[in-house]
């Protein structure tokens, strides 16, 4: 039984908890797992312990992992800030993260949390619902974190046969305290329900695992999860990996799809046991560690020396409250942002990123702020601003049949004088599009065929055209 995390944390507190012999352990390396690389799994931090921290270093302090859902939250197994013995949970003092491949690293980042939150229905004994959310007192704004699961995927990522993989610092060998200075990653397969929790062994790659019974491991809370390599080795995390990811990826993005949480044993017949994230959507998302909603629809427009920034759809039971966009440059990744209060006005919530270089590419995404946490960001869109005119925006749209009349707002150019302005409507569907020139801040479009169409303002001048932001219009004469 392993429970390095719950131990070490106990030395924190200066109490020594010695498990009972029935109660899981929590699960420190990956054992035959594979050496990471470099750039990869940024998300992934280390728990440490910061009294160790400051006499013996990063190495030597770390008893857990996390991971970084948000730029501000970070989710861990509940044991590993909860003693055992005594219940008692860990002082946000007491715990740094750690972000970086090598805990021997003289430059690895090392951050201060101001909040530690339990599942309210943590049970020491059973292990259920063991996950803990740890809030960060600087915002790590740079990092891409990693999206959990939530209860609608389910269906989805919850399936046996599943390929999954598991991260960590914990020790690489089942006899003896190994731990590397590099994280290791392990390549599992997620096993049957029946096997975790309901006695049915399960035969994978010709080796059998046994199962664990309804007293031992409940499925409804816990993922079991296990792999072999191609010589029949046992790949599987151990002491010292508790607390870290066990990452779902779908073939185009990944997520968060458990918690290593306890096992009998490490590398054995007795398959590891982690959270299922797709339970506890519920207290990740009070916690502020899961995103409440999908992303904001934005439309983008690159301009002289900054970027525009439109929430076009917000629907009617949206629980928006802000809109954040952010511009990241490609190469130097400073990053600089804008926000927005939502309006029912559909054209109104926009904002601009100021200050911006011409010439260079910008990785632009947007998020929306809810009652209960941030969104996942915005498709990403690759722009580069430019000195070509700053095209105005549709304000008033008007029907009549197969006409259509709308008044513009003023472009605007500070790469020279603009020669035309037109509003130019393209069809939904495909096909040639249909435009008129702008006469003082109006433009009518005559003999509409019917159908949808996406209308915008365009300028130019001598570097080029720019479109404005796009508004829907639809033509049923």
């Amino acid at each position: 039984m392993r429970k390095l995390g719950a131990l070490l944390l106990a030395l924190a507190l200066g109490m020594l908890a010695v498990p009972a012999q029935a109660s899981p352990t929590a699960k420190p390396t990956i054992i035959n797992g594979s050496q990471s690389n470099p750039g990869t799994y940024s998300f992934l931090v280390a728990l440490l312990d910061s009294q160790r921290y400051a006499s013996q270093g990063a190495f030597q302090a770390q008893f857990c992992g996390g991971t970084l859902t948000t730029a501000t939250t970070i989710v861990t197994a509940a044991h590993c800030v909860v003693d055992e013995k005594s219940g008692a949970r860990a002082q946000p003092a007491s715990v740094l993260i750690a972000m970086g491949r090598s805990l021997k690293d003289a430059g690895i980042r090392v951050v201060s949390i101001n909040a530690v939150a339990v599942h309210p229905a943590y049970s020491i004994a059973s292990g259920e619902n063991d996950v803990a959310v740890l809030t960060l007192t600087t915002p790590l704004t740079d990092v891409l974190p990693l999206t959990p699961v939530s209860a609608a995927d389910a269906a989805t990522v919850d399936l046996a046969g599943n390929r999954v993989q598991v991260i960590g610092w914990g020790t690489i060998s089942s006899f003896s305290k190994s731990f590397p200075d590099s994280f290791r990653v392990g390549d599992l397969v997620l096993l049957p329900s029946a096997t975790c929790g309901q006695g049915q062994n399960h035969n994978l790659n010709g080796v059998t695992f046994i199962a664990y019974g309804p007293g031992q491991a409940n499925p409804v809370t816990m993922l079991c999860a296990v792999g072999t390599t191609g010589t029949g080795a046992i790949i599987d995390s151990c002491s010292g990996d508790s607390g870290g990811p066990l990452i779902y990826n779908d073939g185009v993005t990944s997520k968060l799809i458990g918690v290593v949480s306890w096992g009998l044993n490490c590398a054995s017949r007795h398959p590891g046991v982690y959270t299922r994230v797709t339970a506890m959507s519920d207290f990740l998302i009070s916690a502020g560690a899961l995103q409440s909603s999908l992303p904001p629809v934005v439309q983008l427009s690159a301009q002289n020396e900054r970027v525009r920034v439109l929430f076009p759809s917000v629907p009617a039971n949206s629980t928006f409250t802000s809109f954040t966009a952010s511009a990241v440059h490609v190469e130097t990744g400073q990053t600089s942002q804008c926000s927005a209060a939502p309006s029912p006005d559909l054209l109104a919530a926009s904002c601009e990123i100021p200050g911006l270089t011409n010439g260079a590419q910008y990785s632009v995404t947007a998020t929306a702020t809810t009652a209960t946490g941030t969104t996942g960001p915005s498709a990403v869109a690759l722009l580069t601003p430019a000195a070509l005119p700053d095209a105005g925006r549709i304000t008033k749209v008007r029907v009549n049949g197969n006409r259509l009349a709308v008044t513009v707002s003023e472009s605007q150019s500070s790469g020279g004088r603009i020669t035309a302005t037109r509003v130019a409507c393209l069809p939904v569907s495909g096909g040639a599009g249909f435009s008129a020139k702008v006469v003082d801040a109006k433009a009518v479009i005559k003999q509409l065929p019917s159908g949808d169409y996406v209308c915008a303002v365009t300028a130019r001048n001598a570097l080029g055209t720019s479109r404005g932001f796009e508004a829907r219009v639809t033509i049923s004469a």
